[in-house]
This record gives structure tokens, C-alpha cells and sequence, in this order.
């Protein structure tokens, strides 16, 4: 046995848990309000971030020690102050950053919830049903997704297809499938306000809190329906499904649905997590993550379902080879530069 192999390995798991750690810390000071303290990039003392936050000082200590220590904070050892870059700030202390991940620190806490169950799944089969996530989840696909769609849908994604702009800006029909708490829905509904989007969800938490938000946008309707029941008539100009249809039971029930809602000449903007279709070309952090929460939450959830569990890294040929099994004959990977996301224009 190559002992130094051993030691090399050894080190990387240390840094892996550490990267646990740390996330389910930032996930602490997140729920706690400490990183909204720190967002302003202020140099505080331990003593004024407890202050400032109203907390107790013990755990205000060790969350700043453990932040200090996996680099997440600056600390001056002469001032004994701790600062939060605006750079870090941008990616886990400000929800309306388009780099914020702060959704992670929602969802990996609570996939983290289910390890015992997907363990006995992996040996039984079967998986763990959507309900038995916590609420949390939901906040935090909705704290993940919305940044970005808030700010790139109507800039960015949608004028990749010019022709499909220029209908939403006339007047176009519109559904978001899978449209969870609501935020494509709300954000196309008020970039081109002459057309309806309706926002379609299984979740009745999502829809309750997508419908507290729709006050304001009369031409955005949310309804608690699956995919499978969307309306066929009158068709569809535009259906959008945002990191959905890999999570879904029955993916080609649902693709094929959404071929039959659309007008003859509708399109489908399907948006997918992005990998390569070849596992040997996947051996990188990016990729890992995605096949760890697709372990923890998409696959399993859709096996619990009796479905298919194609799982969030399914990729980008099989996502092809399932639309077009559904019947649809055009298939385009849209020019859109996004390091987790791709884009397909989908038409009949």
C-alpha cells in the first residue's frame, strides 16, 4: 500500500469536510444574520458583529473563528476586526446578486436531513418522497433559481431567440412549468407586459407563495396543477421549464404534454444543469456538486415516485434523445454562457 497516497487522499477528504463544515456554517450565520452584519464589508470586532446582530457572543465567536479559518472572512489580527469582501458578499450575504448562491446554504442542510433514508433506499430501492423535505427546500431552490432569473431571463436567456422576443413584446401566451414560488413567471410577466404567463406547480406551498407575490402583475396567473394537466387549448407560444424536467417522475409524459400544449409554431425553452454527457469529462467540483444533490434530492425524490430518476447530470444527449422521443423535431443548444446552466430551444 503507497502510504503517500494515503497521506495525499487523507488531506483531500480533510478539505472536503472542511468544505462540509463550513457550509453548514455559513448556512448557521446565514439563519442567524451574521453574514447580513458582515455584508456591508465593515471591519467589525467580534464584540460589535455580536452587537450589531444581537447575538450571543460565545457562538458569534466560533462562527467567526471557523469563517476566519476556511478563508470565507478577512481578520486583522492588529484590530482584532473580521470583514466580509463585497466580492464573497456578491455569492453568500446578497439575495438579489446574480452570483448569490446563498440557496445552497437552504438546500444542502436539508438534503443533508434525508441521508438515512436515501442510505436505505440505495439498499432497498425506492426513494425519498418530496414531502418528507422540510419547507426550507423549497426556499432554497427558490434563494438558488431567482437571482439570476430575476435579473438575466429577460436581458440575457430570452434574446438569445429573437423571434420569441418579439411575439413576448406583442403579445404572447406564456406557461412556466414547474414554476415554484414564482420568480420566471413574475419576471417575464413584467419585462413584456402585453402577454399572460401562467406559472403551473404540483407544490401547493410554491403556489401559495408565488400567488403572495403576484400582486401588481395582472397578466400573471399561477394555478396548483402537474405538468401532465396544463391547458391544450388555446396552445402556447412560449413554455419555459427551469431545472424541472430532470427532477420529474415521468419526464417523457410530461415533455410529451408539452409538446401538445404548444401553437404550431411554439417553443419550449428548457433550461438543464450543465454537464457533459461523458462521466470521465465530469471529474471536476461543478460536476460533483451536481451529481451529490441529485443523489440527495432529484434522483431519489423521482424514485420514490415510481419514476424515472434521471437525476440533475443527465445531460444534454439524453435530454436531446427524451424530446425527441416525445416528438419534438427541433433541438438547439442556445449560445447562452452560464458555468452550472445549459439552455435548449425545443420546437415541434
Amino acid at each position: 500500500m503507497d502510504r503517500a497516497a494515503i497521506w495525499h487522499f487523507m488531506e483531500r477528504f480533510v478539505e472536503m469536510a472542511s468544505g462540509a463544515a463550513t457550509v453548514f456554517t455559513l448556512a448557521v450565520a446565514d439563519r442567524c444574520g451574521l453574514l447580513a452584519v458582515l455584508a456591508d464589508g465593515i471591519p467589525r470586532t467580534r464584540q460589535e458583529v455580536a452587537e450589531a446582530g444581537d447575538l450571543d457572543p460565545r457562538y458569534t465567536e466560533e462562527i467567526l473563528h471557523q469563517l476566519t479559518a476556511a478563508a470565507v472572512l478577512e481578520y486583522d489580527p492588529a484590530t482584532e476586526n473580521f470583514s466580509l469582501t463585497p466580492e464573497r458578499a456578491a455569492v453568500i450575504a446578497d439575495d438579489t446578486s446574480p452570483y448569490s448562491m446563498a440557496g445552497w446554504l437552504d438546500m444542502l442542510p436539508t438534503a443533508a436531513v434525508v441521508v438515512d433514508e436515501v442510505a436505505e433506499a440505495a439498499r432497498r430501492g425506492g426513494g425519498v418522497p418530496p414531502g418528507a423535505y422540510p419547507d426550507r427546500m423549497v426556499t432554497g431552490i427558490d434563494r438558488a433559481n431567482s437571482p439570476g432569473m430575476r435579473i438575466l431571463l429577460a436581458r440575457r436567456w430570452l434574446p438569445a431567440m429573437p423571434a420569441v422576443v418579439a411575439k413576448l413584446e406583442a403579445g404572447a401566451r406564456v406557461a412556466d412549468v414547474g414554476c415554484g414560488s414564482g420568480t420566471a413567471v413574475l419576471t417575464m410577466a413584467q419585462a413584456y407586459p402585453n402577454s399572460t404567463v401562467f406559472g403551473y406547480d404540483l407544490d401547493p406551498r410554491a403556489i401559495e407563495v408565488a400567488k403572495s407575490r403576484a400582486e401588481g402583475h395582472d397578466n400573471a396567473r399561477f394555478e396548483e396543477r402537474s405538468i401532465e394537466e396544463i391547458p391544450l387549448d388555446p396552445g402556447f407560444d412560449l413554455i419555459t421549464s427551469f431545472d424541472v424536467i430532470h427532477d420529474l417522475a415521468q419526464p417523457l409524459q410530461a415533455l410529451q404534454r408539452i409538446r401538445q400544449a404548444l401553437a404550431p409554431d411554439g417553443v419550449f425553452l428548457m433550461m438543464e444543469p450543465a454537464v457533459e454527457p461523458r462521466l470521465e469529462d465530469n471529474r471536476h467540483a461543478g460536476a460533483a456538486l451536481q451529481y451529490g444533490v441529485s443523489l440527495l434530492y432529484c434522483m431519489t425524490q423521482s424514485l420514490a415516485q415510481g419514476g424515472a430518476g434521471l437525476g440533475a447530470a443527465w445531460g444534454p444527449v439524453a435530454a436531446e434523445e427524451l424530446c425527441r422521443e416525445a416528438g419534438f423535431g427541433s433541438f438547439r443548444r442556445l449560445e447562452i454562457d452560464n458555468p452550472f446552466s445549459a439552455f435548449f430551444e425545443v420546437r415541434p
